[in-house]
């Protein structure tokens, strides 16, 4: 292949690329694609412009016909042909031309040669994004990598620190043959909607070669959907693969009973303190929000089917909210409470909703954490799509957003159906307090019991009535000045398991032995070796004011009475004292107990995950071989992780761990798929391992068993091998695993109606002027299905009905699907209705980050005082992070004076209200501006210390929350060479889940010494002394 024809094929690519985002209406979307453009140096091969802002991307294309010489310092470092400079030189110099004015880059070297296995900076690099930081910088000046980055400064006529600002930007695309590229674009070609096989690719190419030899270099999306539709390449709509239900359902099968024959505290209201005997509700006060969530319930009445969420804090009186606005507006329904995803998912299975029902999802965020919770979340979307009788989906949760435990690389992959249903369910947020008119009317109703207008008095100061009421504040002063030793301990063990994210309930022989850990020897010397746990379950058990408990039971298994081996925490003293238990070490006795005693398989997945995170590498392992004993075959994904991560698996005597592991899975492919892959990419990667001649047959044998299972993921992974070899007959060759069935689509009637149907179309006209319930669910299913299918706005246009395309945007906008609103405002934009775009970004800018970041780049800085006014109702929302992410890009350098100094005048003020990402990140921009500094001639030494002073103190005061902070301190700390701080520092950030501080740690450990590649297999103890070989 030639290497013009290799150029004009990652040319095509970013056609391609904007040719799909256009139809996708995604944010920083590629806009157009240069080619050869002036002023970029050798970084002008191919260009990628973005909207919004985000950064042009400029490439350098390398083919070449021999590629037997690896990208590395020999290759990096050649003088070109006439003794000029070298590709790294030219890189670099490319790379100041660009950045000179301001602008924002990100840069790419593209070529079909492969890493340099033994260059030490590029060993470290990312394989997913091709950046070589965080690695890059890791390890100090010394060390063999240190050493390699003065190297790379010296050639390129940098300092390090902007060499490290060079390699923030700068990807590397290793490897990249002509074949497997070929396949990268068909595959986005078919993402598209456009033909996606051979002659189709070769008609794009020959589309751009003709435009280069015209002198054309700047291709726009005019252009390319011109081309598209010229040169025939739209192709048919296709359907992408649905996805199969697995597990096994329960035997037990919750049956839903008439709203007036539930009692509210078996739906979870919090028990009240009261002077008379019984379960006597205090009265019921409402206020504005009780509205609003009363409003929402009879919206979803009318539409037949939705979702509706309170969100509040633990004793804030949200699930007595939703009881009584349940008995409000339905009280001629039937209710059904699940009480676990495995439980939710049967009763679904088991057709039990054949009348208006209200599903009742107390404390969901338990729900949703469990193993099956996203699957749970699945059902529940199906559902909402397809309801037999009219449903609500009633949830409380606590008010941060869900996030499942654990720190799997796949995680956002496992919580992505929990995350759709709650964007699609309309939100209340339950007010923490009374105000004082609300308690006025509490306390007049109620005069008959004198413990409740003690409560209403006690709350006069803050207004936390609900929280008296049930006896919270009393419960964590039980907790935190116990006058029982044992008691405390039992009850900071199970603190300390919730905290790490166990969630099934809790067994006593788990209490017993996690316990000791959290007393001292001479406590644990005092004990009755036969009654103490009695004792100590007593004392935790006892109800403060008849009401709460710290620990209480649990139902039984066979749902008839309670477990008599097992308890669960009380959500007060769960949301209130582990957060406080943040950073502490988790004692031996903890993770030994959960080993032994734990019958969970998915809490201990989920511990090992922490462990991991912790550096206690042995420790994970263990609980990730206890979960697998216990048939949660999910839990091998962690373990070959982690060994990929700490590079055990580069080791023979690692890889034979794993092996004996994937052995007896019996999980259809999905582990024999994992350890093939991680072992495929370190032979692509060229790295170093223990058995490099048998590297590469193990890894297609095992791919190749995991696609006879019938594992796609597999059958992907070995397709990309072959093709990397060469062996691309073998590659087409291969024969795809069988999918299931295709789910049912809400919005077929849409898609068929937007490929051409003209019987559909026809059909979805009628449907829209009824604006009826069908409608509605087709529209918040349009973007539900693949990507392919997500063009159907320009289709539906090209069909003849482009008045259909408005409506159904808004309409699935209003359900909460993002992509419509990104959608719907590039429609109005293109339709130059402005104000009205910048009206449905600004509806959610307060909570959403796509409207937020887009509204305030319109904005500013014409309009300052409506930007800034912008940031301000986000940050009153509680949605700090967005703002930051907003300002971060206007604090580099290179931009404007005035950008400047509005994005760190504002995070100043976050920070000195102190929010501590607003604190890390102005001392981020402190340190990046002292390092501006000392590169000028005369710097100015004052300036220099008083902004480096002012980053050590900001980093200080968010250490305490931050992990990041603890981090950044370990780093100051090494650079002046106080190595006992920086080994504080490091272990601190490790104590917290920074488990890539380890190496950091060790190196500080031996006074800036790097440490041997051995030594960072083996991690920490649970004490957090270093561990042996293991």
């Amino acid at each position: 292949m030639a290497g013009d024809t290799y150029q004009w094929l990652y040319v095509w690519e970013g056609c391609v690329q904007a040719y799909k985002d256009a139809l996708d209406g995604v944010c920083g979307a590629v806009v157009a694609v240069g080619v050869e453009v002036t002023g970029a140096g050798n970084l002008d091969d191919v260009v990628y412009y973005y909207a919004d802002g985000k950064p042009t991307r400029y490439a350098q294309v390398k083919y070449a016909a021999d590629a037997s010489t690896a990208v590395g310092e020999e290759y990096l470092f050649k003088p070109s042909g006439d003794g000029g400079p070298s590709i790294l030189q030219k890189i670099a110099r490319s790379w100041q031309t660009l950045i000179r004015n301001g602008e924002q880059v990100q840069l790419a070297l593209l070529t079909n040669r492969s890493p340099d296995p033994a260059d030490v900076l590029l060993k470290g690099r990312d394989t997913r994004t091709g950046l070589l930081r965080p690695r890059a910088e890791q390890q100090g000046p010394r060390s063999e990598r240190g050493r390699a980055r003065a190297r790379w400064a010296a050639h390129a006529g940098l300092d390090q620190a902007q060499l490290l600002e060079l390699l923030d930007v700068l990807e590397f695309h290793l490897g990249r043959e002509e074949p497997l590229q070929r396949k990268l674009v068909s595959r986005l070609m078919q993402a598209g909607g456009l033909h996606h096989d051979d002659q189709a690719i070769m008609t794009g190419i020959q589309w751009v070669t003709q435009q280069v030899i015209n002198g054309k270099r700047r291709l726009s999306l005019t252009d390319i959907r011109a081309a598209v539709s010229k040169l025939g390449l739209l192709a048919g709509r296709s359907v992408g693969p649905g996805t199969a239900l697995n597990g096994e359902a329960p035997a037990l099968v919750a049956r839903p009973r008439p709203v007036t024959a539930w009692q509210p505290d078996r739906l979870g209201v919090h028990r009240a303190v009261q002077e008379h005997d019984g379960m006597k509700l205090p009265p019921y006060i409402e206020r504005d929000h009780d509205g609003e969530l009363r409003r929402h319930l009879r919206t979803v009445v009318d539409k037949g089917a939705g979702m509706v969420v309170v969100r509040g804090d633990s004793c804030t009186g949200k699930t007595r909210s939703a009881w009584e606005a349940v008995t409000a507006c339905v009280p001629d329904w039937q209710l059904l409470y699940p009480k676990s995803a495995a439980g939710l998912r049967s009763c679904l299975q088991a057709n039990v909703l054949t009348s208006p029902t209200v599903i009742w999802l107390d404390n969901a965020h338990y729900l949703f954490a469990e193993a099956d919770g996203n699957r749970a979340a699945e059902d529940l979307l199906g559902l909402l799509e397809q309801p037999p009788a009219p449903v609500i989906i009633l949830a409380t949760m606590w008010p941060t957003v869900f996030d499942a435990p654990g720190t799997n690389p796949k995680e956002k992959g496992r919580t992505r159906h929990i995350h759709s249903l709650l964007d699609l369910a309309r939100t209340v947020h339950q007010p923490r307090a009374f105000d004082t008119p609300a308690l006025n009317r509490f306390e007049d109703q109620a005069r008959g019991d004198g413990q409740w207008t003690q409560a209403a008095a006690q709350a006069r100061p803050n207004g936390e009535l609900c929280q008296r009421l049930a006896a919270a504040p009393e419960l964590l002063d039980r907790y935190r000045h116990a006058d029982h030793t044992a008691g405390k301990a039992v009850v900071t063990a199970a603190v300390e398991a919730r905290r790490l994210g166990v969630r099934g309930p809790l067994p006593l022989a788990f209490l017993e032995h996690a316990a000791l850990g959290y007393l001292s020897p001479d406590q644990c010397r005092k004990l009755d070796r036969q009654t103490w746990f009695t004792d100590a379950l007593a004392w935790a058990r006892t109800p403060v004011k008849d009401v709460v408990s710290c620990l209480q039971g649990v139902l039984a298994p066979d749902g008839i009475g309670e477990a008599a081996d097992m308890v669960d925490l009380s959500d007060i003293i769960e949301q209130q004292i582990a957060p406080e238990r943040w950073g502490i070490k988790p004692p031996a006795a903890l993770w030994q107990a959960a080993q032994s005693d734990l019958t969970d398989g998915s809490d201990l997945e989920t511990l090992a995950l922490q462990a991991f995170a912790f550096a206690r590498f042995r420790i994970a392992r263990d609980l990730f071989v206890a979960a697998l004993d216990r048939g949660t075959s999910s839990a091998f994904e962690g373990l070959c992780f982690s060994y990929t991560e700490t590079h055990r698996l580069r080791t023979s005597q690692g890889l034979k761990e794993l092996c004996d592991q994937v052995d007896r899975l019996r999980d259809g492919g999905a582990g024999l798929a994992d350890l093939g892959t991680a072992l495929m990419q370190l032979a692509l990667a060229g790295e170093t391992v223990e058995y490099a001649d048998t590297l590469r047959p193990l890894a297609e044998e095992l791919l190749t068993r995991a696609c006879r299972e019938g594992n796609k993921d597999a059958h992907l992974a070995l397709e990309h091998f072959l093709h990397a070899q060469g062996r691309h007959r073998d590659a087409k060759a291969l024969t795809p695993p069988a999918g299931p069935p295709a789910p049912h689509d809400p919005a077929q009637l849409l898609h068929d109606a937007a490929s051409g149907d003209a019987t559909a179309l026809e059909r979805l006209r009628k449907v829209a002027d009824r604006r009826n319930e069908t409608f509605h669910q087709i529209a918040a299913a349009a973007f539900t299905a693949s990507p392919a299918l997500w063009s159907w706005p320009t289709k539906l246009a090209r069909a003849g009905a482009p008045e259909l395309v408005e409506p159904l945007l808004r309409a699935a906008t209003d359900s909460g699907d993002r992509q419509a609103r990104q959608r719907l405002v590039s429609l109005l934009d293109d339709q130059e209705r402005t104000p009205e775009a910048e009206a449905v970004l600004r509806e959610v800018a307060a909570t959403d980050m796509y409207a937020l970041n887009t509204l305030f780049h319109r904005l500013w800085p014409h309009r300052p005082q409506a930007a800034r006014e912008l940031l301000t109702e986000a940050a009153q929302a509680g949605h700090i992070l967005h703002v930051l992410t907003v300002l971060r890009p206007l604090t580099y350098g290179g931009r404007l004076p005035r950008d400047r100094r509005f994005a760190i005048t504002a995070i100043r003020v976050l920070a000195r209200l102190g929010y501590e990402p607003a604190q890390v990140q102005l001392a981020r921009t402190l340190l990046a501006e002292v390092d501006e500094l000392e590169r000028e001639k005369t710097p100015h030494h004052y300036l220099l210390a008083r902004k480096y002073d002012e980053a050590h103190q900001l980093l200080r005061q968010a250490a305490p929350g931050h992990r990041e902070a603890r981090s950044l301190l370990g780093r100051l700390a090494e650079q002046e060479d106080n190595y006992t701080q920086a080994a504080d520092w490091y272990r601190q950030a490790i104590d917290v889940g920074d488990y890539e501080m380890f190496p950091s740690l060790l190196q500080a450990l031996r006074q800036g010494t790097p440490p041997d590649e051995d030594e960072v297999l083996h991690g920490l103890d649970a004490d957090g002394s270093l561990l042996s070989p293991w």
